[in-house]
């Protein structure tokens, strides 16, 4: 294909999902729309993924396979970002894979609207077993339900950005159509630290003045119950959730919102959950603190400033939060020790009715 025919670089790492990737490559070759380049990047496998990426590059001259030393996601996505040839960007991971009408829905969309930035809802589905899953939909908001939403000035966009945060559209690159000069003309790449696909997608908005929203789903982001949050332990989670909390002040501020009632709101919500989420994360069984250590843990959580500021502003909306808020607010650290124990039993018993109640939070 030549150079000037390619609309759309699509760029997916990969590393060792041999398992999988027959199904992410065949779904971008089946879009109706064909304007595209697809990168494999090998991002130094051990198992035959490599291997796959060389012969299906062998058999469609759209596809170019790149190979790496192991250097992470980030890499892989910059480096294949330096080489892209089209329009519009987008980024998917080599274990999921989407709908065939994707490219071409959100390509439309985004001539139609001159879009620096496309997103649309997305699948999560979460394995239980080997075998079976549970569907959660992500969807984002558009005002009075409309289909397509488009916000073109920056002030309108920031003033409602907190109702898509809230639907979680914001946090994974994968659910996005990219418009390439923009992400060039900013020098933006994925950074590299520890879950870097936030702050990619932070400074993707920070400027920005042109996005439109699709309430459609299109992406299946897949969640095995071997590598999902679920079974991992995470011993730095909680310095990696203040440095996302302040990521999150810091561009609001930048926009000049800090005032703003529900968008502080959302923000301190945000927060507050993932201090659950830490103090969840420290029952873990490959979590070797001992309980007076996890005490003093929790302790600590419960009484920075950060948690002291967000608690205060932070309205959860359904019942079991509120019961989790109101024991957060006690400052009983006997009684969060035991909450956090027993919501990681559920997690570890029953991941269906954790996953849906994560999701409805």
């Amino acid at each position: 294909m030549q150079d000037n025919n390619i609309k759309i670089s699509v760029i997916m790492p990969v590393y060792n999902v041999s398992e999988y990737l027959p199904k992410a490559i065949d779904s971008v070759l089946n879009q109706s729309f064909k304007y595209f380049e697809l990168f494999l990047v090998d991002d130094g496998s051990t198992d035959n993924s490599g291997t796959i990426c060389d012969d299906y590059a062998l058999k469609d001259h759209r596809i170019r396979t790149l190979h790496q030393k192991n250097s992470g996601a980030h890499n892989a996505r910059n480096n294949a970002l330096k080489l892209a040839c089209g329009d519009y960007v987008c980024f998917f991971d080599s274990d999921d894979y989407i709908d065939e009408n994707m490219l071409n829905d959100m390509y439309n969309i985004s001539l139609q609207y001159n879009s620096d930035l496309v997103v649309s809802g997305f699948y999560i589905h979460t394995y239980y077993d080997l075998i079976n899953y549970i569907t959660l939909d992500y969807v984002p908001h558009t005002t009075n339900g409309l289909e397509v939403e488009n916000f073109n000035d920056k002030y309108s966009f920031r003033k409602n950005a907190y109702l898509n945060f809230d639907k979680n559209m914001f946090y994974p690159p994968w659910n996005k159509l990219y418009k390439l000069s923009y992400i060039k003309s900013k020098n933006i790449t994925f950074p590299i630290t520890y879950r870097d696909d936030f702050p990619f997608v932070l400074s993707v908005i920070k400027d920005i003045e042109n996005v439109t929203f699709i309430k459609k789903q299109y992406y299946h982001f897949n969640r095995k119950r071997s590598d999902s949050e679920t079974q991992k332990y995470f011993p730095n989670l909680y310095y990696k959730r203040e440095e996302e909390h302040k990521e999150m002040l810091d561009i609001y501020k930048y926009w000049n919102l800090t005032n703003d009632y529900y968008s502080l709101e959302m923000i301190s919500r945000r927060y507050i959950d993932r201090i659950i989420e830490c103090i969840v994360n420290l029952f873990n069984s490959e979590c070797k603190l001992i309980k007076n250590e996890k005490l003093i843990t929790i302790h600590n959580y419960l009484y920075s400033k950060n948690f002291n500021e967000a608690i205060a502003i932070a309205k959860p909306k359904k019942i079991y939060l509120k019961i989790m808020y109101f024991v957060l607010l006690s400052k009983n650290i006997n009684l969060c020790y035991h909450m956090g124990k027993f919501i990681n039993l559920i997690k570890k018993r029953n991941i269906k009715l954790f996953s849906k109640l994560k999701t409805n939070r």
